[in-house]
């Protein structure tokens, strides 16, 4: 995952420390109600800690691993945490790794895509709320490629032009091609 090409890095040892997760992530990622988790919580069956700075309810992430519907690397869950935390870059990471996940879903016609499209979602919205510009060239592909509502078309060029007011190059490039029109 790219976090160590950015000087990133994050230690993982699972006998001693836990991985930890907000429920809000894992609702996310799973497609399973808060309901839900809150009663395997009071079953017993998922180890509810003490809340985060942000107030946030959270999990044992090895209790919660097998109920996503992706094989994750330590790589992966690393990018995921880091995501939970706050990381713009690796919620952008992330969003992108599940709007992969969802285009070959459709492509299978997997009755899987939308949760890997929401989770992708997810992922992405938080990462463009800090302004991150990959992210929002990921939002503009995922409408263009999931019309979910019948606002795709314009939430995937709203993305893409505020992709390209903040920077990305790629983004910046489609934009001149799509308003290239001859002046005179």
């Amino acid at each position: 995952w790219r976090m160590h090409q950015y000087g990133l890095t994050m230690s993982i040892d699972k006998n001693t420390n836990p991985v930890i997760i907000s429920l809000d992530a894992v609702i996310a990622m799973t497609d399973i109600s808060r309901r839900t988790w809150w009663r395997r919580i009071e079953k017993g069956n998922v180890t509810k800690l003490p809340a985060d700075a942000r107030g946030r309810t959270m999990l044992v992430f090895e209790e919660i691993r097998s109920s996503i519907a992706l094989q994750l690397g330590d790589d992966d869950v690393e990018m995921l945490i880091l995501a939970d935390g706050g990381d713009a870059l690796a919620q952008a990471e992330a969003g992108a790794m599940f709007a992969l996940v969802n285009q070959n879903a459709k492509k299978m016609a997997s009755p899987l895509a939308d949760s890997f499209y929401k989770t992708a979602l997810y992922w992405l919205e938080l990462a463009a709320a800090q302004e991150q510009a990959d992210a929002m060239h990921w939002l503009s592909i995922l409408h263009s490629t999931c019309d979910v509502d019948g606002n795709s078309r314009s939430l995937s060029l709203m993305w893409l032009a505020r992709a390209s007011v903040s920077g990305h190059a790629i983004a910046r490039a489609q934009i001149e091609a799509i308003t290239a029109f001859p002046r005179g």
